[in-house]
C-alpha cells in the first residue's frame, strides 16, 4: 500500500442520468483520461484516482493479477465519498498492461446498505460464520445476526449464498477487506487485496482433481435440563431427539445435508441458567431452537426473538401464547408444540364429574382441592375451572405457591388430608415434591383421589413410588398415544436405547425434531427463517403425540376436545391411570384403551375412615 498522503477529495456533483466516469491506469501507476473519438476527454475519475493513491493501488493490483473484470466498493478515510469501481484489464497495441476504470459515486449506497452492512456482506462472501464475523468486526454475534437479517431484507434474498453471489456479481464487496485478506485467498478480490498491500501475487487456485462439495450440516439447538430437578425429563428429550435425527439422517437428511444436535444444559427454574443456555446455542449459530418446559419461559422467548430462528418449545403457558399473538412480527418464529396449561383445571373437574355421575366413583364429599407449586407464568385455567366447579356441584379450595422442597410438599399433604376433599389436583411438574406429597397423602386417612399433572409420565416416577403408583390418575395435554404410531415409536426407542420412553416429553421431543426437519425440507434455504416459520404454520403434522396445527395467532397446538372438536388437528387432553404397571388412557375417545378402576389404597383408606 502506498504511503503517500491521502487528500480529502470528494466526488463532484453528478446527475444520476450520467454514466460512470472513466479513466485508464497504466501498469506503472500513471493515470490518464480515456481517449475517445481521437481526443482526450476530461473526466472526474482521473482527478479522483490521482488524489486517492490508495484506490489507485487497488486498481493496479487488479491490472497486475486478474485477467477478468473486477468490481468493488471503496470509500475514503473520512467516509465522505462512497464509490463503486469496475476495473477491466487489457493490453494496448504496444503490449502494455493497463486497466480501464469506471468509477460510480453511490449516494445513496446500493440497496440502501450501510457501511457496516457492506462489511458484513463482504465477510459473508468469504463464508465466515456470524461468530467469525463478530470477531473480525469486534462486535457481538447477535449484532451480526441483525445485520445479516437486515441486508438480506434489503437485497430481497432468502439466504447467505444468494447474497454472496449477488455481491460478487454487482461489485458490492468492500475493499480494503474488513479485517484483512485471510479467508479470501481463494477469491479474486482476496488476491487483489494481497497484492495491493505489497504481497506477492497469488495464482488462481486450480484443484488437481474435483472434490465433492461438502455442505454445512443443519444445526438443531436443544436446551435440555440434563442436571437439576428435571434431569429425568431432560434425558428423555435427548434420547428421543437422537432417535428422530438418526432416522432423518439415515434417509439422506435434508436435501443431502445432515442434521446435527447441539445441546446446552440448564436448570429450568433459574433465570440466569436459562439465559446462559440459550445464549450458548445462539452463539453456535444453530438453525432452530427447541426446549421442553421452562419456568422463566419469557427469558427464552426474548433470546429466540432477538436471534430470529424458529423456536419450538413445550412450556404449556397461555401467557406465552398471548405474547406471540400480540406481536407476530417479533415472535413469529416461536411455536408452542402443546396446548396450554389452562386446559388442566377445567379438565380435572369435568373428568371427575363424569366419573361421579357415571357411578364409577362415589366420593364421600363434594369438596375438590388444588395444590400448586411455584410456576411463575402458569395458572391451570382457574377461571374456567371455577365455572366447571359450579356446574358440577362441587366446592373448591386452592393452595398455591408451594416451594420445591420435599418438606413443603409433605406439609401440604397433611393439610389436604385434614381437609378430606374428594379429590386433589397436584399442580407440580417435578418428581421429588410430587413423590413426597403422595407418600404422605396415601399413608393413611380418608379416601382422597389424587390427580397429577404430567409427572407420572416419567418411567422412574412409577419405579420410585412402587406399589402406591397402582391406580394413580394423571393427565397431560400432550401425551404419547397407544395407537400404532405410538407403539412403533416406543419400539424403536427401546431398540436404540434399551429402555422404554415415557408417555409425554419423549414423544414431544421426537415430534418437534421431525416437525422442524419437515419445515426445512419445504424451503429452498433452511436459513430463511421466515419461510421455515411459514412452513410450520401451514402444515399439519401428525406425530406420536397427536396432531400439531399452528394456524392460530398464538402459534400453539390445539387441545382436543377443549379447543377443537376435530382430533385430526389437535392433541388429545389425555387422562391416564396406572393399572398393573401399565399406562392406560381413560379419556378422551377415540384414544381410550382402558376403564377406570378404584385404586387399592383408596378402598383401604375408605374402610379405615369408616372404622
Amino acid at each position: 500500500m502506498s504511503d503517500r498522503k491521502r487528500p480529502e477529495t470528494t466526488w463532484p456533483a453528478r446527475s444520476p442520468a450520467q454514466p460512470p466516469a472513466a479513466a485508464v491506469v497504466l501498469a506503472d501507476g500513471t493515470v490518464e483520461a480515456e481517449d475517445t473519438s481521437g481526443r482526450v476527454a476530461p473526466s472526474p475519475a482521473v482527478h479522483f484516482l490521482r488524489t486517492h493513491p490508495d484506490l489507485t493501488d487497488l486498481v493496479l493490483a487488479c491490472v497486475r493479477t486478474e485477467p477478468g473484470r473486477t468490481g468493488f466498493m471503496w470509500t475514503d478515510g473520512a467516509v465522505r465519498t462512497l464509490v463503486r469501481v469496475w476495473v477491466d484489464p487489457f493490453r494496448d497495441p504496444r503490449g502494455r498492461s493497463m486497466g480501464r476504470v469506471l468509477i460510480e459515486p453511490c449516494h445513496p449506497s446500493p440497496y440502501g446498505l450501510t457501511l457496516r452492512e457492506l462489511d458484513v456482506l463482504t465477510l459473508v462472501v468469504a463464508g465466515l460464520t456470524n461468530n467469525e464475523i463478530a470477531e473480525r468486526l469486534v462486535t457481538s454475534p447477535r449484532t451480526v445476526t441483525t445485520h445479516v437479517d437486515r441486508l438480506l431484507t434489503k437485497l430481497q434474498l432468502s439466504g447467505r449464498a444468494a447474497a454472496a453471489a449477488l455481491a460478487l456479481d454487482q461489485g458490492l464487496v468492500r475493499l480494503p477487506l474488513p479485517g484483512g485478506s485471510t479467508r479470501f485467498e481463494r477469491l479474486r478480490l482476496g488476491r487483489v487485496a494481497t497484492v495491493a498491500q505489497g504481497g506477492a501475487p497469488v495464482p488462481s487456485p486450480v484443484p488437481s482433481s474435483p472434490r465433492p462439495l461438502r455442505r454445512r450440516p443443519l444445526l438443531l439447538g436443544a436446551a435440555l435440563p440434563l442436571t437439576g430437578p428435571a434431569a429425568d425429563d431432560g434425558r428423555e428429550m435427548l434420547l428421543a431427539t437422537r432417535l428422530a435425527l438418526e432416522e432423518i439422517n439415515d434417509l439422506g437428511g435434508i436435501a443431502g445435508r445432515r442434521i446435527e444436535l447441539v445441546t446446552a444444559d440448564f436448570d429450568v427454574t433459574v433465570h440466569e441458567s436459562v439465559r446462559a443456555a440459550f445464549t450458548e446455542l445462539v452463539e453456535q449459530e444453530v438453525d432452530a431452537l427447541t426446549s421442553g418446559y421452562i419456568g422463566p419461559q419469557d427469558v427464552a422467548h426474548e433470546i429466540a426473538a432477538d436471534y430470529g430462528c424458529p423456536y419450538l418449545h413445550a412450556a404449556t403457558l397461555d401467557s406465552m401464547v398471548s405474547r406471540v399473538a400480540a406481536d407476530p412480527d417479533r415472535y413469529g418464529g416461536i411455536f408452542q408444540v402443546c396446548p396450554s396449561d389452562t386446559c388442566y383445571g377445567p379438565g380435572f373437574v369435568r373428568f371427575l364429574t363424569r366419573l361421579r355421575d357415571s357411578g364409577q366413583w362415589r366420593p364421600e364429599s363434594n369438596r375438590l382441592m388444588v395444590v400448586q407449586g411455584v410456576w411463575p407464568l402458569g395458572n391451570l385455567g382457574r377461571s374456567a375451572m371455577a365455572t366447571a366447579v359450579e356446574r358440577g356441584g362441587w366446592t373448591l379450595q386452592v393452595i398455591s405457591e408451594i416451594g420445591m422442597s420435599e418438606d413443603a410438599w409433605q406439609r401440604t399433604a397433611r393439610q389436604v388430608r385434614a381437609a378430606a376433599p374428594a379429590a386433589v389436583l397436584v399442580g407440580h411438574y417435578f418428581m421429588p415434591g410430587s413423590l413426597a406429597f403422595l407418600r404422605e397423602l396415601l399413608r393413611d386417612g380418608p379416601p382422597i383421589l389424587p390427580y397429577l399433572l404430567y409427572t407420572p409420565s416419567i418411567p422412574s416416577f412409577r419405579h420410585s413410588l412402587g406399589a402406591l403408583s397402582e391406580g394413580l390418575l394423571w393427565a397431560t395435554v400432550t401425551g404419547t398415544y397407544s395407537d400404532h404410531l405410538g407403539q412403533s415409536f416406543a419400539a424403536r426407542y427401546r431398540k436404540m436405547h434399551d429402555i422404554s420412553p415415557g408417555r409425554s416429553h419423549a414423544g414431544i421431543a421426537y415430534d418437534r425434531a421431525r416437525m422442524i426437519a419437515g419445515a426445512w425440507a419445504q424451503v429452498d434455504d433452511p436459513r430463511d427463517h421466515r419461510r421455515v416459520a411459514k412452513a410450520l404454520r401451514s402444515t399439519i403434522h401428525r406425530g406420536v403425540n397427536g396432531s400439531y396445527y399452528f394456524a392460530d395467532p398464538g402459534q400453539a397446538a390445539l387441545a382436543y376436545p377443549e379447543m377443537t372438536p376435530d382430533p385430526s388437528i389437535g392433541q388429545a387432553h389425555l387422562v391416564y391411570q396406572i393399572q398393573g404397571s401399565r399406562q392406560r388412557i381413560l379419556s378422551p375417545s377415540p384414544y381410550a384403551d382402558g376403564q377406570f378402576q378404584l385404586p387399592p389404597w383408596y378402598a383401604r383408606n375408605a374402610v379405615t375412615s369408616l372404622a
